[in-house]
C-alpha cells in the first residue's frame, strides 16, 4: 500500500498539532473580536449541551389564581397547563483548509512549513469570526437551506419584514419559510407567536402601541426622536422587573446617540461597558446597559434592545471548532480539511425581555 511522502505527512501533523495549540486561543479570540460575542462572553450566555437531538427548555407561561373566601364559601379547583417547551434544532458550519502537493513542495523546509501552516489557519480563523457575526445578525431561516445557526432576528424579529413573500436565497431579505407573519411566526423554539407572550416587542414607524401584542412605534427623524423613543422602548420591555443591558444598533443609531450624550459627562462607565471600551468597541451607557454598534445588521436603522441574562448561545463543545483528516480529492493533488462547529445559535426562553425598533428616518 502506497504511503504518504514524509513532506506531506510533516505538513499534515504541522496543522491538525498547531490547529489545536491554538484552538482555544481562536475561540477567545472570536469572544473578543466582536461586540456581541464580548457581550455574551462577559454575561455568560455560551453555554454546552453534549450531544442531543435537538436543545430543549421548559417555558412557563400558565398561572394559577387566588380565591377569596368567606365563611361558607364553595371553593373552586382548577388545573390549568402551566408550562410548554422550545425546542432548537441543531445547526451545522465549517471552514475548510485546502493544500496541494504544489505548495507543499515550494513550502519545503522547517521555517517556511511554519509560515505556511500559520498563514492558513490565520484566514480560516479570520472566516469563522467574520461568518460567525454575519449569522447572528440574520435568522435561522435566511437561507431555505441548508438552515443557519439562529440569530438576532429570531430572538427579536420586525414587524413588517416577516410578512410572506417571495423566497429569497440572498442572506438578507426575509424568504417566505422565515415565518408567515410577526403575529404567527415560530423561529424561535418552534413556539407560535399567536401565543402573545411568546413574542418579543418590536417597534417602527406608524405603528399604534398596543401592550398585549407587544407593539410599539417609533417616531421620525431619529436624529431627534432616538433617546425618547429608546426611554419608551426600555421602560416596556423591562417593566421595571429584568433591565435591557444591551443595546446594538447601527453606526447612524450610534452617532446620533453620541451626539446626543456629546454635553452630557457619563461619570460612571462600568460592567460590560468597560469591558468593551477595553477591548477597543465604542460604547456608552444607558440606563446602566451598554449601547455599541455594529456594520453587519441586516437592516439599516435597526437597534436592538437585549436583555442578555435571558439570552443563551448553546454549542456542542465536542464539535465546536474541531479539525478534522485531511482528505483527498479523487484523481487530483489537493487536499482538503474542515474546521468544523455545531450550535443552534441564539435563544431565548422569555422573548418579552427583548426588542427591535427601527425608525423609517
Amino acid at each position: 500500500m502506497a504511503t504518504l511522502p514524509t513532506l506531506t505527512r510533516t505538513i499534515d501533523d504541522d496543522f491538525v498539532n498547531t490547529w489545536y495549540e491554538i484552538r482555544d486561543t481562536v475561540t477567545d479570540n472570536i469572544m473578543s473580536a466582536r461586540v456581541l460575542f464580548a457581550a455574551m462572553q462577559y454575561h455568560g450566555c455560551m453555554k454546552t449541551q453534549v450531544g442531543g437531538e435537538y436543545v430543549t427548555r421548559t417555558v412557563g407561561y400558565g398561572k394559577k389564581t387566588t380565591q377569596r373566601f368567606a365563611k361558607g364559601t364553595v371553593l373552586t379547583q382548577s388545573e390549568p397547563k402551566l408550562d410548554t417547551m422550545g425546542i432548537w434544532n441543531w445547526r451545522n458550519f465549517a471552514v475548510d483548509i485546502t493544500r496541494s502537493l504544489i505548495d507543499d513542495q515550494k513550502n519545503a523546509g522547517k521555517f517556511k512549513i511554519k509560515d505556511y501552516v500559520t498563514r492558513r489557519i490565520e484566514n480560516a480563523k479570520e472566516s469563522i469570526i467574520e461568518d460567525l457575526e454575519t449569522y447572528l445578525m440574520q435568522w435561522g431561516a435566511a437561507y431555505a437551506s441548508p438552515l443557519q445557526i439562529n440569530g438576532l432576528n429570531d430572538i427579536a424579529p420586525h414587524v413588517s419584514a416577516w410578512a410572506v413573500g417571495t423566497l429569497l436565497t440572498d442572506g438578507v431579505n426575509y424568504p417566505a419559510e422565515a415565518s408567515a407573519t410577526y403575529a404567527t411566526g415560530t423561529s424561535n423554539g418552534g413556539i407560535t407567536r399567536v401565543e402573545t407572550w411568546w413574542r418579543a416587542w418590536a417597534a417602527e414607524n406608524a405603528q399604534t402601541d398596543n401592550m398585549t401584542n407587544k407593539l410599539l412605534t417609533t417616531h421620525a427623524p431619529y436624529a431627534v426622536n432616538l433617546v425618547s423613543d429608546m426611554e419608551h422602548l426600555y421602560q416596556c420591555i423591562s417593566a421595571n422587573q429584568e433591565p435591557v443591558n444591551l443595546y446594538l444598533c447601527d453606526q447612524a443609531l450610534y452617532e446620533s446617540y453620541a451626539d446626543e450624550c456629546s454635553n452630557k459627562q457619563q461619570i460612571v462607565i462600568n460592567g460590560f461597558t468597560k469591558v468593551a471600551q477595553d477591548l477597543g468597541f465604542d460604547a456608552f451607557t444607558f440606563h446602566g446597559g451598554t449601547i455599541s454598534w455594529t456594520n453587519k445588521l441586516a437592516s439599516t436603522r435597526d437597534m436592538y434592545f437585549l436583555n442578555m441574562n435571558r439570552l443563551e448561545f448553546v454549542y456542542d463543545p465536542n464539535y465546536w471548532m474541531t479539525m478534522g483528516s485531511w482528505l483527498q480529492s479523487p484523481n487530483q493533488l489537493e487536499r482538503v480539511a474542515y474546521i468544523t462547529a455545531i450550535s443552534t445559535g441564539l435563544l431565548t426562553d422569555q422573548p418579552r425581555r427583548h426588542g427591535v425598533a427601527n425608525w423609517s428616518s
